[in-house]
C-alpha cells in the first residue's frame, strides 16, 4: 500500500514537472504543447529584422519614385506606417490563427512569439483580452497604416492625415490597454507576466513597445496641428467671399453716388461756362476793343488744365469735393485774370 502511495506521488511529481518545464512566468502557468525554439535568436532577430528594414527601404524607394516630392520627413513616415501595416496585418495576425497551438510549432513567426512571451506569457496561453485586443488590431489598425503608406505615396495630403489620426489614436490605445493590465494585474493580483530579467522586461517588454507611444504621438500632434491650420484657412477663404460679395454690393452703390455727383460736377462746369462766356461779352462790349490773342489762349489752356485736373479726381474714385476744390480756385483766379484786364483796358482808355 505504501509503495503504492509512493508511486501516486512520484508520477503526480513527474507531471507537474512536465506541466510546468517551459521558461515562463508565473510558474504555474501552463503552456501546453511547448517546444524550445530551435534557433538561436541572433538568427531569429535577424531574419525578422532584415526583412522589416528590406520592406521599409524599398517602400521609401517606391514612394521616392512615384512621389518626386516626397521629403525625407515623409518617408520616415512612410517607412514607420510600412512596419506597422507588416506587424500588425502579417506577424500579429499570425498570433490571431495560430494562438492555440503556437507554443509546439518552429517557424520564424512562432518562434519570434515564443521568444517575446517571455516578457508577456499571456501570448502562450490564448488569453481573451490579448486575442481581443490582437484581432482589433489585425482587422483595423493594419489595413489603416496600409492605407495611410497609400496616401503618402500619391500625395494625397487629406486622407492621408485622417488615417494618420485615427491609426495614431488607435496605438496610443491599445498601448494604454496593454500596459494597463499588465500593471492591474501586478499591483493587485500580484501576477507578473514577464520574467524579472532585464532583457525581458526593460528591453522587450518596454523598449519594444515604447515605439507604439512616442511615434503615434508625435503624429497625432503633427496631424492635429496641419488639420487646424488647414481649417483656418478655409474659414478665411469664406470669410474673404462673404466680404466681397458685401464689398461689391457697396462698390455698386457708391459708383452710383459718385456717377451722380459727377453728373452734376459736369452741369456745374457747363453752367459756370455759360455764366463765364456771357460775361466776357458784357465785358467786350463794354470795352469796345477784343482782349489779345495770346491771354485767350492763355485762359483757355488753364481752363482746359483745371478740367482735366477734375476730371483725373473723378475717374480715379477720389471724393468730388477734391475736384470742386481745384475748380473753384481756377474760377477765382480767372476771376482775377478778367478784374486785371478790365483795369489795364480802362487805363488804356484813359490815357
Amino acid at each position: 500500500m505504501s509503495s503504492f502511495l509512493k508511486f501516486l506521488v512520484s508520477s503526480g511529481d513527474a507531471s507537474s514537472s512536465r506541466r510546468h518545464k517551459h521558461p515562463y512566468y508565473p510558474r504555474e502557468v501552463v503552456v501546453p504543447n511547448y517546444a524550445p525554439n530551435t534557433y538561436t535568436l541572433p538568427m531569429v532577430l535577424g531574419a525578422f529584422g532584415g526583412a522589416s528594414a528590406l520592406l521599409m527601404v524599398g517602400t521609401v524607394a517606391i514612394g521616392k519614385k512615384v512621389n518626386k516630392q516626397l521629403t525625407w520627413k515623409d518617408a520616415g513616415v512612410l517607412a514607420w506606417f510600412t512596419l506597422c501595416g507588416f506587424l500588425h496585418c502579417f506577424f500579429e495576425g499570425y498570433y490571431v490563427l495560430n494562438h492555440a497551438t503556437i507554443a509546439g510549432k518552429q517557424d520564424i513567426f512562432a518562434q519570434l512569439w515564443k521568444e517575446y512571451a517571455l516578457s508577456d506569457s499571456r501570448y502562450m496561453t490564448s488569453d481573451p483580452f490579448m486575442l481581443c485586443i490582437e484581432t482589433l488590431t489585425v482587422l483595423t489598425w493594419g489595413p489603416l497604416s496600409f492605407l495611410t503608406v497609400f496616401a503618402i505615396i500619391k500625395g494625397n495630403t487629406s486622407l492621408r492625415h485622417i488615417t494618420q489620426t485615427i491609426a495614431s489614436v488607435g496605438h496610443l490605445y491599445g498601448v494604454a490597454l496593454y500596459f494597463g493590465t499588465c500593471f492591474f494585474q501586478e499591483k493587485f493580483r500580484g501576477v507578473s507576466y514577464s520574467r524579472p530579467e532585464t532583457l525581458y522586461y526593460w528591453v522587450y517588454y518596454a523598449g519594444m513597445n515604447a515605439p507604439w507611444v512616442i511615434v503615434p504621438a508625435i503624429l497625432l500632434f503633427q496631424s492635429s496641428k496641419t488639420i487646424s491650420q488647414g481649417l483656418s484657412v478655409l474659414n478665411k477663404v469664406k470669410n474673404m467671399k462673404g466680404g466681397s460679395s458685401s464689398t461689391t454690393s457697396g462698390s455698386g452703390s457708391s459708383s452710383s453716388i459718385y456717377s451722380g455727383k459727377a453728373e452734376s460736377i459736369r452741369s456745374f462746369d457747363g453752367s459756370s461756362e455759360s455764366k463765364n462766356s456771357s460775361s466776357r461779352k458784357a465785358a467786350d462790349k463794354e470795352s469796345k476793343r477784343e482782349p489779345s490773342r495770346d491771354s485767350r489762349d492763355g485762359g483757355e489752356r488753364r481752363r482746359d488744365r483745371v478740367s482735366e485736373q477734375a476730371a483725373y479726381f473723378r475717374d480715379e474714385g477720389r471724393p468730388e469735393s477734391i475736384a470742386e476744390s481745384k475748380y473753384e480756385i481756377w474760377e477765382e483766379n480767372r476771376a482775377d485774370a478778367r478784374e486785371q484786364l478790365r483795369k489795364k483796358r480802362t487805363t488804356g482808355r484813359r490815357e
